[in-house]
């Protein structure tokens, strides 16, 4: 090999340029910028004791790979794109015409004088060698890692795990259970006075009226929604969460979950003892006996309406002639 045994490539020049008084001074300053953002890599840098062990030994230990095994591990290497050739060629200090007959030849024992074999079988064992020194740091923070993330693991689980219920809280909870039954059942028993011969009943609150009562009953948590929709005579749970998506006080009208939830609420307001509002019994006013209807308004609320508007027009008529007079 031409270069010393501590580095392994040339040292490196950067280009130069020379003033002639006889020339007009000029320079390339293209290649001189193209030079200095394109440097060769480090040289490979050895501990000369580590040196001396190395190439002192009968059989040095980067000499366990043959010619074969060399000439493949550089095709590897140069595949994988991490140096390209000129940039290993300057680092293993071979110029390219030996390079070029040393990987031409073939056998396992042919081109072990070419000073590419030894350059290139030192890398290689450099490498490796560095690799050994990382790898035992890189298994003991990998571990480490995996044990902060099973511990991680074990504390959101702990976190997550819920705490087994008290006694108190097991009879409180029976003890709603048994209250929500017991109401659902005396609730059922109630008769409404003005069912008809299909077991409906008109109809006095809105459609927004009935979804806020059902909000309030179900919040109060005394009964399931399922229990809660057997109440109704087992209204469908998708005609129930299509009828409580809607707004306005007549969208929803044609839904059953309306007609059956109204009557349901009438019955418990008979239970409870509660007297109509003001808002119920204006609704009793103005939509007659036959209640809200399906769909449209009912012909009995628009008479309703029209009877009102002329009371208030009478009425202003004699508070009119009253003045004036």
């Amino acid at each position: 090999m031409t270069a010393s045994i501590g580095s392994l490539a040339p040292s490196y020049a950067p280009p130069t340029f020379s003033i002639s008084a006889s020339k007009p001074f000029s320079f390339n300053a293209a290649s001189i910028a193209n030079a200095l953002a394109n440097r060769p890599p480090e040289p490979l840098h050895f501990p000369q004791e580590s040196i001396e062990n190395e190439f002192n030994a009968v059989k040095p230990e980067w000499r366990q790979w043959n010619c074969r095994d060399v000439r493949l591990k550089i095709r590897s290497f140069l595949g994988t794109m991490r140096m390209t050739q000129a940039a290993f060629l300057k680092v293993i200090d071979v110029d390219a015409r030996l390079y070029r007959r040393f990987m031409a030849l073939k056998g396992a024992d042919e081109g072990d004088d070419n000073p590419t074999y030894n350059g290139a079988a030192i890398f290689f064992y450099r490498q490796e060698q560095n690799e050994e020194k990382v790898k035992p740091k890189e298994t003991k923070r990998t571990a480490a890692e995996r044990e902060e993330s099973a511990t991680l693991i074990r504390n959101v689980a702990k976190a997550k795990k819920r705490k087994a219920p008290t006694r108190e809280e097991k009879e409180k909870k029976t003890k709603k259970t048994r209250d929500g039954k017991e109401l659902l059942r005396r609730i059922e028993e109630v008769e409404l006075p003005n069912m008809n011969e299909n077991g409906c009943v008109p109809v006095y609150d809105d459609c927004d009226e009935i979804r806020r009562k059902i909000d309030i009953f179900l919040g109060e948590g005394l009964v399931t929604k399922a229990a809660f929709l057997r109440a109704l005579g087992n209204v469908n749970s998708n005609s129930m969460r299509r009828f409580m998506c809607l707004r306005g006080g007549r969208d929803g009208a044609a839904n059953e979950a309306y007609r059956k939830a109204f009557a349901f609420f009438e019955k418990k307001r008979i239970l409870d003892g509660e007297e109509k509002t003001a808002r119920r019994l204006r609704n009793e006013y103005m939509q007659g006996p036959e209640g809200f209807p399906r769909f449209g308004v009912s012909t009995y609320c628009i008479d309703r309406y029209i009877e009102d508007r002329q009371k208030e027009k009478n009425s202003e008529v004699s508070a009119t002639t009253i003045s004036t007079s």
